[in-house]
């Protein structure tokens, strides 16, 4: 075994106790906010693009439009989304967050920040700027990966 597979087998492992660790954690946080991951998944996507619609979500997602319409129909019913007519096409109906919504993010991503910084305050100051550099680099490289699939 070289010592690379060494390392990856040793970080693999590492990583798999950790996300294990901090799994129940992120999901008592959502349940406590009333949210599910899939509308997390979707409100984060709102936030990111401001508004979209049905038939994009579901393609993002890879399900039906169909399932797509119940989701938005209970992000509606908590008052986390509205959907709004299009301007340009009024057949078009945009999905877009509420102010309601935008806090509700904001708060379930403050407390995942919090259980994470709770994990990663473990390390020195030295550790955390190595840590910075080995997990930007990483994003890089599956940002990139995942350009080069498409």
């Amino acid at each position: 075994m070289t010592k690379s597979n060494q390392y990856l087998g040793e970080i693999r492992s590492s990583l798999q106790v950790l996300f294990e660790k901090m799994q129940p954690e992120m999901m008592e946080s959502l349940n406590e906010h009333e949210m599910t991951p899939t509308q997390l998944f979707v409100l984060s996507y709102l936030k990111k693009v401001g508004s979209s619609k049905v038939s994009q979500i579901a393609e993002l997602m890879d399900v039906k439009p169909s399932a797509v319409t119940l989701l938005v129909d209970r992000l509606e019913q908590h008052n986390f989304v509205v959907r709004e007519h299009n301007k340009e096409d009024r057949r078009v109906v945009d999905i877009t967050l509420t102010e309601f919504g935008h806090r509700k993010l904001e708060d379930v991503l403050n407390g995942r920040k919090a259980i994470m910084d709770r994990y990663l305050l473990h390390l020195t100051e030295e550790e955390l700027s190595m840590m910075a550099s080995i997990t930007k680099k990483l994003a890089t490289s599956a940002a990139s990966y995942k350009d080069k699939q498409q």
